[in-house]
């Protein structure tokens, strides 16, 4: 059984405080039953979060006031059935990235975030990232519905990761009462809203979840621990907005830039640290490094093969040995797994788009996952 497999982009500058999008704790929280944990809820405690953050709802969990966990996915679910809800670190699969968005104005009273969601669909795009959002305006051309909901006084606004099946997640919810409430109105203030809770419907956790106390969190390599002008910092309920930071933009082309895509093949004599990974060429699959030591292939989202290594994160390096040879290293170069193939000196790994890891040398497949037909 794959235990403990998180892929490499969990957290970027994504990860909060405790109240993502909050103006001020909530009063009253309804915390889950600690009898019958459902695999949602495990995997929510798993991911790091505590357990006094986290308010069941009858078909939800919300997390540290504006996190969504569905209980179970809505929409359709091609291909294998998933049971639990996404999250970072989930992203936006490819075919998914040029995101459609709809403004439900009717649904609001006092707010009008016509203007504001078009700056803010601006900023994205000037990015440059493979992510692309769009403005649409009716609910059945949608991706992302962005409507108004009278949440718990507190918060301001609410969304979720990304599904399983990669796409992103399809509601924020903005709080008109709580935003009169604190007269958080502003152009300003409303912009880093938005943008904020369509950040999490992308992948991002809050980019201050270490100093949040929050465990399994993995940073996007070259961002920092922590950014104080980042757009994703949780408490940011009020905060005026400043553009996307640095690192925001950064760590937004590091996840979705063509740039960022990993090559298919690890060559004789390369190796992967840890969070490094390579990609099939179709963008579906990818054999990653993890931090917690494990070796393991990826469909989007759901864990195909892996070499059984986790629970050991001093395992540092997967190297493609000139002897044909895929091993994996500790920080002591002490040997942890390796392919068994040490007589096919030049062999290389391929990560192909049919799902399957292979070695090759000089065209003959040594060694492979089982991971074909998908």
């Amino acid at each position: 059984m794959l235990k403990q497999k998180y892929v490499l982009y969990t957290a970027l500058l994504l990860a909060f405080t405790w109240f993502g999008c909050s103006k001020e704790q909530t009063p009253e929280k309804t915390n889950p039953s600690t009898t019958q944990e459902d695999a949602v809820l495990k995997k929510i405690l798993k991911e790091g979060y505590k357990r006094t953050d986290i308010v069941e709802e009858k078909d939800r969990y919300i997390v540290q006031g504006d996190i969504i966990f569905y209980k179970e996915e809505p929409g359709p679910k091609p291909g294998q059935v998933h049971t639990e809800q996404a999250r970072t670190p989930y992203l936006v699969a490819p075919a998914y990235r040029n995101i459609k968005v709809y403004l439900n104005a009717g649904s609001f009273s006092s707010i009008n975030l016509s203007s504001v969601l078009d700056n803010v669909i601006n900023a994205y795009n000037a990015i440059g990232t493979q992510i692309q959002f769009t403005r649409v305006y009716s609910a059945a051309q949608a991706n992302i519905e962005i409507v108004s909901n009278n949440l718990q006084l507190g918060v301001c606004g609410q969304a979720g990761f990304p599904f399983s099946d990669g796409r992103p997640f399809n509601t924020v919810y903005i709080s008109e009462y709580t935003l009169n409430y604190y007269g958080l109105t502003s152009v300003s203030q409303l912009t880093l809203l938005v943008a904020h809770e369509l950040g999490h419907c992308i992948g991002f956790r809050h980019t201050n979840w270490q100093s949040g106390g929050e465990s399994g969190g993995i940073p996007i390599p070259g961002t920092p621990s922590s950014d104080n002008a980042s757009f994703m910092n949780g408490g940011t309920c009020g905060v005026n907005w400043a553009g996307f930071s640095y690192y925001d933009d950064y760590a937004m082309k590091a996840l979705y830039s063509p740039a960022a895509y990993a090559p298919s093949v690890l060559s004789s004599g390369q190796q992967l640290s840890q969070g490094q990974y390579i990609r099939s060429d179709d963008g579906r699959f990818i054999a990653i490094l993890q931090t917690d030591g494990n070796f393991v292939v990826y469909n989007y989202n759901t864990a195909l093969w892996d070499s059984g290594t986790y629970g050991n994160p001093s395992i540092n390096r997967c190297v493609m040995q000139t002897d044909g040879n895929l091993v994996l290293y500790d920080n002591n170069n002490v040997a942890h797994w390796d392919s068994g193939t040490w007589t096919y000196p030049g062999a290389n790994l391929v990560m192909q788009s049919d799902g399957n890891l292979v070695i090759y040398q000089s065209g003959v497949a040594r060694w492979d996952t089982g991971t074909y037909g998908y």
